[in-house]
């Protein structure tokens, strides 16, 4: 509680719209992914999630059963999504190396990145992208 009441105080004491400090609806882009027939390169355990960007990151979020599961970050730079990940083993496929992994990831981290540039609730189709 307090928490939440001093981060809505501004540097000079001044209170502060809580959109200024706590993400809305329209601060993230959703896009939801799922593996094609015969994918060979899809990066994911899940079939299917949604990819969800909020600046400066791109995030999976894997669908299991019809919940969505925790989210995970997906990055071109190896040691930040490692230790943003930290204790998430379930959610990629198995990897022979690095430059594998970044092989499947780039495409979807790219595309969430693209995301930024549409309208909240847009659902953009792969061709878009």
């Amino acid at each position: 509680m307090w928490t939440a009441a001093l981060l809505a105080i501004g540097i000079d004491g001044a209170a502060m719209p809580a959109g200024d400090v706590f993400p809305g609806a329209e601060d993230f882009r959703l896009q939801k992914i799922h593996r094609a027939a015969g994918e060979s390169e899809w990066a994911f355990v899940a079939e299917s999630g949604a990819l969800i960007l909020r600046k400066p990151a791109v995030y999976f979020v894997p669908e299991v059963g019809g919940t969505p599961g925790r989210a995970f970050v997906i990055d071109n730079d190896i040691a930040k999504m490692a230790f943003a990940n930290i204790g998430m083993t379930d959610v990629l496929e198995p990897y022979d190396n690095f430059e594998q992994l970044l092989k499947r990831l780039i495409p979807y981290v790219t595309m969430g990145k693209r995301l930024c540039n549409q309208p909240p609730g847009t659902n953009v189709s792969g061709s878009e992208l």
